[in-house]
């Protein structure tokens, strides 16, 4: 027969995984607003439009069944708010992964039928096949529209890593870079912990 546990043990227990489970949601908010401001011009930081805003939406992998999935919805959503979708260009980057369209195709997809950007607005690169592809195949893109302002959108962490790649690649272009607004406080609570602990991951794999 298993021994009952004290109640006040498990009261104890509880409150200790609520505790922990709390201060993970703080700590994950705490390094994804840092990062929304990280690998940004001081003066990019202001997130506000600026006319001739080029929107750099990255792709990420598609569904089988050929839907878009929660994060590439998202990636459009942040796209979409981080401009004036009436007078920016969309370039929306990534091939084909699985399914019969690419990640580039299916996401402007659903930014002009749901998301209401002009279909006029959006550029589509669909060779890429990683984030640093992303980045390299769009910025001749980047170049021939004379971005005065570039934004990149996607989840935190990766839209950081994107901008150091394109900083890196093009050295004439990274003084472009605009603040998006890819943070908010308390969106997706459940996915920013996993997003934080990946990339926190990612940093110590690199550096060992």
């Amino acid at each position: 027969m298993t021994p009952r546990v004290p109640a006040f043990v498990a009261a104890v227990a509880a409150g200790l995984a609520a505790t922990a489970a709390v201060g993970l949601v703080a700590w994950s908010e705490w390094v994804t607003w840092r990062a929304s401001r990280d690998a940004i011009p001081r003066t990019g930081l202001d997130p506000r439009p600026r006319a001739g805003d080029v929107v750099l939406v990255l792709g990420f992998r598609s569904s089988a069944h050929g839907r878009t999935n929660i994060i590439q919805r998202w990636r459009v959503r942040i796209a979409a708010r981080s401009t004036d979708s009436r007078a920016a260009t969309f370039v929306f980057s990534g091939g084909t992964t699985r399914g019969p369209s690419s990640e580039a195709a299916l996401m402007a997809r659903y930014a002009i039928d749901e998301v209401g950007i002009p279909a006029g607005s959006v550029v589509l690169e669909e060779e890429s096949r990683t984030t640093w592809e992303n980045v390299a195949f769009s910025i001749p893109v980047l170049r021939a529209l004379d971005a005065e302002s570039i934004v990149i959108a996607s989840n935190t962490f990766h839209a950081r890593r994107a901008r150091r790649y394109l900083a890196t690649q093009a050295p004439d272009l990274g003084p472009r870079i605009r603040r998006g607004r890819d943070y908010r406080f308390g969106e997706l609570l459940a996915v920013k912990p996993y997003l934080a602990i990946y990339e926190w991951r990612r940093a110590r794999l690199r550096q060992s």
